[in-house]
C-alpha cells in the first residue's frame, strides 16, 4: 500500500491514544464541567441538582478566606516558583553541558530523584524538618546558637517555606527539558562565536537563549500550570494555614470537594483553575512567538 493512497489508515495507528485521551482527559473534563453546574454532596453522589452558575457565584463571594487574597497567594506561589525553576534549571543544564564535567548522567539522576518522589512524601519530610520543637532546622539553628524558628506555623514564614519546598521539588523538571533544548544545538555555532571574538555573557544571550526559545516556552508553560494544581505538599506541611496564608485555589478546591464534601462547588473551582491555566498558555505563546526557523 502506497503512502497517502488510504489516510484513514492511518487513523488506526493512532486510535489507541486517542482513545487513552479521550478517557483520561476529554471525559474527566467534560464530567467537571458538569458537576460544575450542580450541586452534588460528596455523601451521595449520584443525587445531583442542577443550579447552573450558582457554584460560581458562590465562589466569587466567598469571604472565608476571600477570593482575593486566595488569588493573590496563588500567584504569588506560581510566580516565584516558575520564575526559580526556570532560570535554575537552565543554569544547571548548561552547567551539566559543558564538555569537561564528568558524571553527568549521575548528576542528573540525583536531581530527579525530587521530582519522582511523592508529592506527599516529600511535604511530610518537609513537615518533620520544619517542626518548630523536634524538627531538623530548629536543631541545627540550636547547635549554632541561632534562634529558632515556627517556619510553617509562622503566618510571616508559612508562604516563603512552600515556595522554597516547591522550588526544590520543581527544578529538576525544568532541567530535563533544558537539558533537551541545549543539547539540540549545534555545538559548531559555539565555535564559531568564540573564533569571532564573542564572549560568554554574549554566546548565552545571542545564541543560547534564541535556540532554546521554544524549550523555554514549553517549561514555562508546563510548569506554570503543573505549579498552579500543587495542593498535596503544601496540605502535608501547612494545611492552607496559618490563618489561611497558604490556601492556593488548587488546595481551596481540594478542601472544598473532599472536606466540606461539596463536590459541585470544588469541580467550579476545577473549572476556574483550568480556565486561568489556559490564559497563561495563550499569554506565553503570544509573548514568545515561537517560530520553526533553522539556522
Amino acid at each position: 500500500m502506497r503512502i497517502g493512497r488510504k489516510p484513514a489508515t492511518g487513523y488506526l495507528y493512532i486510535l489507541p491514544l486517542i482513545v487513552l485521551v479521550a478517557v483520561f482527559s476529554v471525559y474527566p473534563t467534560l464530567n467537571v464541567l458538569w458537576m460544575s453546574v450542580h450541586e452534588i454532596a460528596l455523601s451521595n453522589l449520584r443525587e445531583a441538582k442542577f443550579i447552573g452558575i450558582q457554584n460560581y457565584l458562590v465562589l466569587f463571594k466567598t469571604t472565608n478566606p476571600p477570593l482575593g487574597r486566595i488569588l493573590w497567594l496563588t500567584f504569588t506561589f506560581v510566580f516565584v516558583s516558575v520564575i526559580f525553576h526556570v532560570v535554575l534549571g537552565f543554569t544547571l543544564a548548561n552547567l551539566l553541558n559543558i564538555s569537561w564535567v564528568r558524571g553527568k548522567n549521575t548528576w542528573r539522576n540525583l536531581f530527579m530523584i525530587s521530582w519522582v518522589a511523592a508529592s506527599i512524601i516529600i511535604g511530610y519530610t518537609f513537615r518533620f524538618l520544619f517542626e518548630p520543637r523536634s524538627g531538623i532546622l530548629n536543631h541545627l539553628m540550636r547547635l549554632l546558637h541561632l534562634p529558632t524558628q515556627a517556619w510553617a506555623a509562622d503566618p510571616q514564614l508559612a508562604l516563603p517555606v512552600i515556595i522554597v519546598v516547591n522550588i526544590w521539588r520543581g527544578v529538576p523538571y525544568s532541567l530535563i527539558i533544558q537539558t533537551a533544548g541545549l543539547q539540540s544545538v549545534n555545538t559548531e555555532l559555539y565555535d564559531a562565536a568564540v573564533v569571532d571574538g564573542a564572549n560568554a555573557l554574549q554566546i548565552l544571550s545571542r545564541i543560547k537563549i534564541p535556540l532554546v526559545k521554544e524549550f523555554l516556552l514549553l517549561d514555562i508553560i508546563l510548569d506554570t500550570t503543573d505549579t498552579f494544581q500543587v495542593f498535596e505538599t503544601i496540605l502535608a506541611i501547612t494545611g492552607g494555614g496559618p490563618l489561611h496564608k497558604t490556601e492556593t485555589i488548587a488546595l481551596y478546591m481540594y478542601h472544598q470537594a473532599f472536606r466540606f464534601g461539596e463536590v459541585g462547588k470544588g469541580s467550579g473551582i476545577g473549572v476556574v483553575l483550568l480556565l486561568i491555566s489556559l490564559v497563561f498558555a495563550v499569554i506565553y505563546i503570544k509573548f514568545f512567538k515561537p517560530t520553526r526557523d533553522v539556522l
